[in-house]
Protein backbone atom coordinates (compact mmCIF):
# COMPACT_ATOMS: atom_id res chain seq x y z
CA UNK A 1 0.00 0.00 0.00
CA UNK A 2 2.02 2.81 1.34
CA UNK A 3 5.75 3.18 -0.27
CA UNK A 4 9.00 5.12 0.71
CA UNK A 5 9.65 5.98 4.06
CA UNK A 6 7.79 8.68 6.19
CA UNK A 7 10.13 10.64 7.99
CA UNK A 8 7.43 11.67 10.32
CA UNK A 9 3.84 11.65 11.31
CA UNK A 10 2.96 14.70 9.37
CA UNK A 11 4.12 13.10 6.33
CA UNK A 12 2.88 9.26 6.70
CA UNK A 13 -0.68 11.05 6.86
CA UNK A 14 0.14 12.94 3.87
CA UNK A 15 0.98 9.62 2.04
CA UNK A 16 -1.75 7.67 3.54
CA UNK A 17 -4.00 10.35 2.04
CA UNK A 18 -2.64 9.85 -1.38
CA UNK A 19 -3.49 5.93 -1.37
CA UNK A 20 -7.44 6.55 0.15
CA UNK A 21 -6.33 5.08 2.73
CA UNK A 22 -9.31 3.62 5.97
CA UNK A 23 -7.64 2.49 9.13
CA UNK A 24 -6.10 3.53 12.08
CA UNK A 25 -2.47 4.62 12.84
CA UNK A 26 -1.73 3.91 16.34
CA UNK A 27 0.99 5.86 18.14
CA UNK A 28 3.21 4.85 21.10
CA UNK A 29 5.07 6.88 23.87
CA UNK A 30 3.28 9.85 25.52
CA UNK A 31 0.75 10.46 25.10
CA UNK A 32 0.34 8.42 22.45
CA UNK A 33 -3.15 7.69 20.76
CA UNK A 34 -4.57 6.88 17.58
CA UNK A 35 -5.54 8.45 14.30
CA UNK A 36 -8.71 7.32 12.87
CA UNK A 37 -8.30 7.51 8.73
CA UNK A 38 -11.47 7.73 6.63
CA UNK A 39 -10.40 7.97 2.73
CA UNK A 40 -6.91 9.42 3.62
CA UNK A 41 -9.00 12.41 5.74
CA UNK A 42 -8.02 12.49 9.69
CA UNK A 43 -11.81 11.64 10.89
CA UNK A 44 -10.61 11.47 14.25
CA UNK A 45 -8.09 11.59 17.10
CA UNK A 46 -8.14 9.61 20.44
CA UNK A 47 -5.42 10.71 22.85
CA UNK A 48 -4.87 10.73 26.84
CA UNK A 49 -3.61 14.16 26.68
CA UNK A 50 -7.43 15.56 26.08
CA UNK A 51 -10.83 14.80 25.86
CA UNK A 52 -12.56 12.24 23.80
CA UNK A 53 -15.92 12.69 21.56
CA UNK A 54 -17.26 10.79 24.20
CA UNK A 55 -15.58 12.67 26.98
CA UNK A 56 -16.65 16.24 26.07
CA UNK A 57 -20.38 14.60 25.39
CA UNK A 58 -20.46 13.56 28.70
CA UNK A 59 -18.89 16.24 30.46
CA UNK A 60 -20.28 18.81 28.77
CA UNK A 61 -23.91 17.77 29.51
CA UNK A 62 -24.81 17.79 25.64
CA UNK A 63 -25.79 14.09 26.68
CA UNK A 64 -26.26 11.63 29.22
CA UNK A 65 -24.78 8.02 29.91
CA UNK A 66 -28.09 6.19 29.65
CA UNK A 67 -28.12 7.94 25.78
CA UNK A 68 -24.35 7.05 24.94
CA UNK A 69 -24.94 3.54 26.71
CA UNK A 70 -28.21 3.14 24.31
CA UNK A 71 -26.11 4.49 21.28
CA UNK A 72 -23.40 1.75 21.80
CA UNK A 73 -26.10 -0.72 22.05
CA UNK A 74 -27.68 0.00 18.78
CA UNK A 75 -24.76 -0.41 17.01
CA UNK A 76 -20.88 -1.11 16.94
CA UNK A 77 -20.28 -0.10 13.60
CA UNK A 78 -18.09 2.71 12.99
CA UNK A 79 -20.22 4.63 10.57
CA UNK A 80 -23.34 3.53 12.43
CA UNK A 81 -22.25 5.14 16.26
CA UNK A 82 -22.69 8.59 14.95
CA UNK A 83 -25.92 7.91 13.06
CA UNK A 84 -27.29 6.05 16.61
CA UNK A 85 -26.33 9.26 18.68
CA UNK A 86 -28.14 11.67 16.81
CA UNK A 87 -30.69 9.19 16.60
CA UNK A 88 -31.67 9.78 20.13
CA UNK A 89 -32.57 12.88 19.88
CA UNK A 90 -30.55 14.63 22.54
CA UNK A 91 -27.91 16.20 19.84
CA UNK A 92 -28.13 17.17 16.59
CA UNK A 93 -25.99 15.85 13.77
CA UNK A 94 -24.05 19.12 12.99
CA UNK A 95 -23.47 19.52 16.42
CA UNK A 96 -22.54 16.58 16.73
CA UNK A 97 -20.13 17.19 13.35
CA UNK A 98 -18.92 20.16 15.06
CA UNK A 99 -17.51 18.14 18.35
CA UNK A 100 -16.33 15.57 16.52
CA UNK A 101 -14.14 18.09 13.98
CA UNK A 102 -13.23 19.80 17.33
CA UNK A 103 -11.65 16.91 18.75
CA UNK A 104 -9.81 16.41 15.76
CA UNK A 105 -7.93 19.64 16.13
CA UNK A 106 -7.85 19.00 19.81
CA UNK A 107 -6.06 15.56 19.72
CA UNK A 108 -3.62 16.63 16.76
CA UNK A 109 -2.20 19.61 19.39
CA UNK A 110 -2.69 17.26 22.59
CA UNK A 111 0.08 14.68 20.57
CA UNK A 112 2.08 17.40 19.20
CA UNK A 113 3.32 17.95 22.68
CA UNK A 114 5.27 14.66 23.12
CA UNK A 115 7.31 12.36 21.04
CA UNK A 116 5.51 9.50 20.01
CA UNK A 117 8.32 6.39 20.06
CA UNK A 118 6.91 4.38 16.95
CA UNK A 119 3.43 4.27 15.17
CA UNK A 120 1.73 1.58 13.67
CA UNK A 121 -0.58 1.49 10.27
CA UNK A 122 -3.77 -0.71 11.45
CA UNK A 123 -6.90 -1.98 10.55
CA UNK A 124 -10.28 0.30 11.24
CA UNK A 125 -11.42 0.57 14.80
CA UNK A 126 -14.96 1.58 16.04
CA UNK A 127 -15.32 5.32 17.23
CA UNK A 128 -17.43 8.37 16.66
CA UNK A 129 -15.86 9.63 13.47
CA UNK A 130 -16.26 13.31 11.72
CA UNK A 131 -18.69 12.58 8.55
CA UNK A 132 -16.42 14.48 6.70
CA UNK A 133 -12.99 14.34 8.10
CA UNK A 134 -9.83 16.53 7.66
CA UNK A 135 -7.36 16.88 5.18
CA UNK A 136 -3.55 15.83 6.75
CA UNK A 137 -2.08 19.42 5.62
CA UNK A 138 -5.01 21.21 6.93
CA UNK A 139 -4.23 19.23 10.54
CA UNK A 140 -0.66 20.03 10.41
CA UNK A 141 -1.49 23.79 9.89
CA UNK A 142 -3.49 24.48 12.59
CA UNK A 143 -1.37 22.39 14.76
CA UNK A 144 1.32 24.26 14.25
CA UNK A 145 -0.69 27.71 14.02
CA UNK A 146 -1.85 26.69 18.13
CA UNK A 147 1.59 25.49 19.07
CA UNK A 148 3.22 28.77 17.95
CA UNK A 149 0.06 30.44 19.66
CA UNK A 150 0.84 28.80 23.21
CA UNK A 151 4.81 29.71 22.72
CA UNK A 152 4.13 33.37 21.89
CA UNK A 153 2.07 34.15 24.67
CA UNK A 154 3.43 31.89 27.20
CA UNK A 155 6.50 29.70 26.31
CA UNK A 156 7.03 25.93 26.13
CA UNK A 157 3.47 24.37 25.60
CA UNK A 158 4.92 21.24 26.78
CA UNK A 159 5.61 22.86 29.92
CA UNK A 160 2.13 24.82 30.04
CA UNK A 161 0.14 21.04 30.09
CA UNK A 162 2.55 20.14 33.47
CA UNK A 163 1.96 23.38 35.10
CA UNK A 164 -0.56 23.74 37.98
CA UNK A 165 -2.51 26.81 38.18
CA UNK A 166 -4.86 28.37 40.99
CA UNK A 167 -7.19 31.81 41.35
CA UNK A 168 -5.07 34.77 42.10
CA UNK A 169 -6.04 36.91 45.23
CA UNK A 170 -8.77 38.35 44.35
CA UNK A 171 -9.75 36.54 41.36
CA UNK A 172 -12.94 35.89 43.43
CA UNK A 173 -14.56 39.31 43.36
CA UNK A 174 -14.19 39.66 39.70
CA UNK A 175 -15.74 36.57 38.61
CA UNK A 176 -19.19 38.00 37.84
CA UNK A 177 -17.46 40.13 35.26
CA UNK A 178 -16.01 37.37 33.53
CA UNK A 179 -17.53 35.27 30.33
CA UNK A 180 -19.10 31.28 31.79
CA UNK A 181 -15.72 29.28 30.32
CA UNK A 182 -13.40 31.73 32.37
CA UNK A 183 -15.60 31.05 35.94
CA UNK A 184 -15.89 27.60 35.55
CA UNK A 185 -12.06 27.58 35.17
CA UNK A 186 -11.35 29.90 38.18
CA UNK A 187 -13.59 27.61 40.25
CA UNK A 188 -11.96 24.25 38.88
CA UNK A 189 -8.43 25.19 39.25
CA UNK A 190 -7.33 24.37 43.09
CA UNK A 191 -3.75 24.62 42.65
CA UNK A 192 -3.28 20.57 42.12
CA UNK A 193 -4.59 20.46 38.50
CA UNK A 194 -2.95 20.76 35.12
CA UNK A 195 -4.39 22.52 31.88
CA UNK A 196 -5.11 18.53 31.27
CA UNK A 197 -6.53 17.74 34.11
CA UNK A 198 -8.75 20.77 33.90
CA UNK A 199 -9.92 19.80 30.41
CA UNK A 200 -10.67 16.47 31.50
CA UNK A 201 -12.80 17.75 34.47
CA UNK A 202 -14.61 20.58 32.31
CA UNK A 203 -14.74 18.69 29.37
CA UNK A 204 -12.89 20.77 26.74
CA UNK A 205 -9.91 20.25 24.55
CA UNK A 206 -7.23 21.09 26.16
CA UNK A 207 -5.86 23.83 23.34
CA UNK A 208 -8.57 25.85 24.56
CA UNK A 209 -8.35 25.55 28.17
CA UNK A 210 -4.44 26.45 27.41
CA UNK A 211 -5.93 29.44 25.83
CA UNK A 212 -8.08 30.94 28.39
CA UNK A 213 -5.54 30.04 30.97
CA UNK A 214 -2.80 32.49 29.29
CA UNK A 215 -5.50 35.06 28.92
CA UNK A 216 -6.55 34.82 32.57
CA UNK A 217 -2.57 34.83 33.23
CA UNK A 218 -2.22 38.09 31.50
CA UNK A 219 -5.53 39.65 33.41
CA UNK A 220 -4.23 38.83 36.81
CA UNK A 221 -6.80 36.05 37.39
CA UNK A 222 -4.47 33.05 38.31
CA UNK A 223 -0.94 32.23 39.09
CA UNK A 224 1.15 29.11 38.63
CA UNK A 225 2.81 26.83 41.02
CA UNK A 226 6.10 27.89 39.86
CA UNK A 227 7.67 31.00 37.85
CA UNK A 228 7.41 30.39 33.59
CA UNK A 229 10.41 30.17 31.61
CA UNK A 230 10.09 32.87 29.21
CA UNK A 231 11.88 35.91 28.39
CA UNK A 232 8.98 37.75 27.31
CA UNK A 233 6.74 39.97 29.53
CA UNK A 234 2.96 40.03 29.41
CA UNK A 235 1.63 42.40 26.93
CA UNK A 236 -1.87 41.54 27.68
CA UNK A 237 -3.96 44.17 28.34
CA UNK A 238 -5.64 44.25 32.03
CA UNK A 239 -9.55 44.86 32.17
CA UNK A 240 -10.55 47.71 33.68
CA UNK A 241 -14.14 47.34 35.74
CA UNK A 242 -17.01 47.03 33.96
CA UNK A 243 -15.03 46.44 31.00
CA UNK A 244 -15.71 42.51 29.47
CA UNK A 245 -12.92 40.55 29.09
CA UNK A 246 -11.88 39.63 25.61
CA UNK A 247 -10.46 36.04 24.28
CA UNK A 248 -7.50 35.48 23.41
CA UNK A 249 -6.45 36.71 19.51
CA UNK A 250 -5.53 34.50 16.91
CA UNK A 251 -1.94 35.00 15.27
CA UNK A 252 -0.65 34.36 12.08
CA UNK A 253 -0.24 30.72 10.99
CA UNK A 254 3.57 29.18 10.81
CA UNK A 255 4.82 26.57 9.15
CA UNK A 256 5.13 23.07 10.73
CA UNK A 257 8.06 22.00 12.08
CA UNK A 258 9.81 19.12 10.36
CA UNK A 259 10.99 16.28 12.20
CA UNK A 260 13.35 13.15 11.40
CA UNK A 261 12.12 10.21 10.60
CA UNK A 262 12.25 6.45 10.84
CA UNK A 263 12.49 2.83 9.59
CA UNK A 264 11.23 2.06 6.11
CA UNK A 265 8.19 -0.20 7.55
CA UNK A 266 4.59 0.86 8.76
CA UNK A 267 6.30 0.46 12.35
CA UNK A 268 8.58 3.67 12.39
CA UNK A 269 10.72 4.95 14.93
CA UNK A 270 10.67 9.47 15.76
CA UNK A 271 7.72 11.40 14.74
CA UNK A 272 5.85 13.78 16.16
CA UNK A 273 2.92 15.73 14.49
CA UNK A 274 4.02 19.32 14.19
CA UNK A 275 4.91 21.55 16.85
CA UNK A 276 3.01 24.96 16.70
CA UNK A 277 -0.80 26.57 17.30
CA UNK A 278 -4.27 28.91 17.58
CA UNK A 279 -6.82 30.38 19.98
CA UNK A 280 -10.37 29.00 20.02
CA UNK A 281 -12.34 27.06 17.77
Amino acid sequence: MTTGDPRNVPALLRQLRQDNFSGTVRLAGSPGGTIHLRSGLVSAIETPGTPSVESALLKSGRIDDEVWSAALTATQETDGLATALAGQGRIGEAELELVCAATVFEGAFALSLGKPSEWEVAEPAATVLSRHGIEPHALAEETSRRVAVVSKKWGPPAELARAKTRPAAGADGRAARLPARYRSLLVTANGRRTPRDLAFTLGRGLFGVMADLIRMDGLGLIEWDRPRRTDRPSTAPRARAGQPVAVLPAPAASLPRRVRGASPDRSSRGPELPAAPQDGL
